[in-house]
């Protein structure tokens, strides 16, 4: 039996090699490799975090508080994060005059962090929120994609940083929530 079961592996092993399937091919089954993490990410076993209301330039979307709330959930579910109070974050915004169309700039963002005593920010940016059309009898699906950054407060480093696309057919927030949980799966690996 042993013997069959190391032909099968042999076997299977030529059969990629013939098909031009190599190593790196084989690594993007293994999960999602659309995040960075910074060494330094790692040195903390928790990070007291600031998260700031996500940006877009879409002109559609305009309602993006639900991610808002979602994010600071997600993080404090990861174990890695302690979050500040958003109530915290909303007064410093509206004593600095900062929209509330999100912090676009690292620096500023860096500048918000310190005020708010944290040891890191999280900045989201909408980057798409689109209907496929592959699904015309579903008008409430939708596709979307977010850029996430965790930046350290007292280096401005980033300490981490991914790319999410998540769908839903319940709408854009739907859609938007699984764009973060796939860009935050790398927090922990």
């Amino acid at each position: 039996m042993r013997k069959t079961s190391v032909s099968a592996m042999m076997a299977a092993a030529l059969l990629l090699y013939l098909t031009g399937c190599s190593a790196t091919t084989l690594a993007a089954f293994q999960g999602p490799s659309n995040y960075a993490k910074s060494p330094v990410f790692d040195s903390k076993p928790m990070w007291r975090t600031a998260v700031l209301p996500p940006s877009s330039t879409l002109p559609s979307l305009t309602q993006t508080q639900g991610l808002y709330d979602y994010a600071g959930m997600a993080l404090l579910r990861s174990g890695r994060f302690t979050v500040v109070d958003r109530s915290a974050v909303d007064q410093i915004l509206r004593e600095q005059e900062f929209s509330y169309s999100g912090v676009a700039d690292q620096a500023t963002a860096v500048q918000l962090g310190r005020l708010l005593g944290a040891e890191a920010v999280m900045m989201i940016n909408v980057t798409s929120v689109a209907h496929d059309s592959f699904w015309s009898d579903n008008p409430s699906q939708r596709d979307a994609e977010l850029h996430v950054k965790i930046i350290s407060v007292e280096t401005s480093e980033i300490l981490y940083t991914a790319v999410g696309q998540g769908s839903d057919f319940d709408g854009a927030e739907g859609a938007l929530r699984s764009a973060l949980e796939v860009a935050l799966m790398g927090i922990n690996r």
